[in-house]
């Protein structure tokens, strides 16, 4: 059982940023697989492509789950990685990673997103937080970020 986990969730989009930070966890931390969330019926094919003439067959966007273990037992990490966003059903697609969540007992959920702004030559990054409530909210004003 995993000691209460926190899901962070991630997705392509503008410039790879959240993906590629999902993947930097992954990494960095070495979490292990956990399970594949099969959605493929969700993702319309968009496109071929073609080698040597012949049709290929298409591998449509996967939903991974990773896991890590926090070694002081404080906050475990969940992370879904989905390989692309759907094209449709989304909302029940979201659901169910909700529900995933849920069954593991998840404490807090985090997105990683990016957005485009504009920014002054050497001005710092900013970072953008919403919540559910305003416990949320009231948490996400205390943070000290920088």
């Amino acid at each position: 059982s995993l000691a209460r986990p926190n899901l962070v969730a991630v997705w392509p989009g503008m410039g790879q940023v959240a993906i590629n930070a999902g993947i930097y966890l992954i990494s960095k931390l070495k979490m292990e697989f956990s399970l594949e969330l099969d959605e493929s019926k969700l993702f319309d094919v968009d496109h071929i492509e073609i080698k040597d003439g012949r049709v290929q067959t298409i591998r449509r966007p996967r939903n991974l789950f990773f896991v890590w273990e926090d070694p002081l037992r404080k906050n475990d990490l969940i992370l879904f990685l989905g390989e692309g966003q759907p094209s449709h059903g989304k909302y029940n697609f979201c659901q169910k990673i909700i529900n995933l969540a849920n069954e593991s007992q998840v404490e807090k959920v985090f997105t990683f997103a990016a957005m485009a702004t504009q920014m002054p030559p050497h001005s710092k990054s900013r970072t953008f937080g919403v919540g559910t409530g305003t416990a949320e909210l009231s948490n996400l004003k205390n943070l000290d970020v920088e």
